[in-house]
């Protein structure tokens, strides 16, 4: 994690590069986006930078007051994730650009940076749908569908996810609604490559976090917290 201090000014929307490039219909709304979801103040950087002779062209959105991730310090770096795959999912074509980054800027003034390539957002992308659908099962409390998602070497017993799920209900309420809030990439020593798919569920009045970890190569469920 990159953090630094840095003091400047975020207007609400601008375009600025290494050289003036026009803001496309694409860029504009992904910015809409990322304001319906976050608020605050955003300003954008666009174009060409080279690593190992190779000329990448990319996209740079910086977020700033917004009060959902000053509300939870702790995953802004997930959040900065989150954003560079609402940019990734609001452009045109999944080949717009070849970097997407993001910088969130916290309360006491910090900045917490994330890069990602468009084939490690694609590949967010093609295990989002294994995310919905264990979302799926879990709203609608079929706990064996949960179980099947499992790597067998790490699949819990019925009972287990039965009673664990079953308490939180009796504690908490139902879970009526899940909202995806970003992903982190780990290697694990256990787990192997994984992504974290971070989330934030709604039972009754109160929004406990789940974190759902899966495979990066098999797409297999992993582990589930709720931290």
């Amino acid at each position: 994690m990159k953090i630094l201090k840095i003091l400047f000014f975020l207007s609400l929307i601008s375009l600025t590069g290494c050289k003036k490039m026009t803001a496309t219909p694409e860029d504009k709304k992904s910015v809409e986006e990322v304001q319906k979801f976050y608020g605050g103040y955003v300003e954008t950087n666009k174009g060409f930078e080279t690593q190992n002779t190779s000329s990448n062209n990319y996209f740079e959105l910086i977020l700033k007051d917004s009060k959902l991730i000053d509300q939870q310090p702790q995953r802004a770096i997930s959040n900065a994730a989150n954003i560079a795959y609402i940019v990734f999912e609001n452009q045109k074509s999944a080949e717009d650009y070849d970097v997407i980054k993001t910088t969130v800027i916290l309360p006491d003034g910090a900045a917490v940076s994330k890069s990602f390539t468009k084939k490690e957002l694609k590949e967010v992308k093609s295990i989002y749908p294994e995310l919905e659908t264990f979302n799926s099962f879990l709203i609608s409390k079929n706990y064996k569908g949960i179980i099947a998602m499992f790597d067998t070497r790490f699949k819990p017993d019925e009972k287990t996810v039965y009673d664990a799920f079953s308490s939180m209900d009796s504690k908490m309420g139902d879970l009526k609604r899940i909202q995806f809030q970003g992903f982190e990439f780990i290697d694990d020593s256990k787990l192997g490559r994984t992504i974290l798919m971070r989330e934030v569920g709604e039972r009754n009045s109160v929004f406990p976090f789940i974190n759902v970890a899966f495979n990066r190569d098999t797409k297999k469920l992993l582990n589930i917290e709720f931290p």
